[in-house]
């Protein structure tokens, strides 16, 4: 907490900000054992990264309240926001920003999720060929 605080800004100066052709959304625990989680908010400003909010807890009504202070003029130019599966993340931005904007799924946790089955199957056949 203490580097979120020292490190990051409040609140971001949208009077800086021309444009945001994505938005990205993930969590982050605070505690152990996934407890405690904050959502962080990120935008591509040109050639760089930077964290457009920190938001206190990851549930949708906040992530939808903090995409719906984006002023419009910034608004219209985001095409897309990327995050991992969290449903109240996906539904947040569908419900603030509507069809025109794209909803993509971070890759690692596509890799995560189709992996996950192939190493079950794996797990499951090298018991079966063992006991073979």
């Amino acid at each position: 907490m203490g580097i979120i605080d020292r490190s990051i800004e409040r609140e971001i100066n949208w009077a800086d900000v021309t444009r945001l052709d994505v938005i990205g959304l993930d969590e982050i625990s605070l505690k152990k054992g996934h407890r405690d989680f904050v959502a962080i908010s990120t935008g591509r400003l040109e050639t760089e990264t930077v964290i457009l909010g920190v938001l206190p807890d990851r549930k949708k009504a906040t992530v939808k309240a903090f995409l719906s202070g984006i002023p419009q003029r910034v608004r219209q130019t985001i095409h897309s926001v990327c995050t991992d599966m969290y449903e109240g993340f996906v539904h947040a931005a569908k419900e603030g920003f509507g069809k025109r904007v794209k909803i993509v799924m971070d890759r690692c946790h596509v890799a995560k999720r189709y992996r996950s089955g192939l190493d079950s199957l794996r797990q499951h056949e090298c018991k079966r060929l063992k006991q073979e």
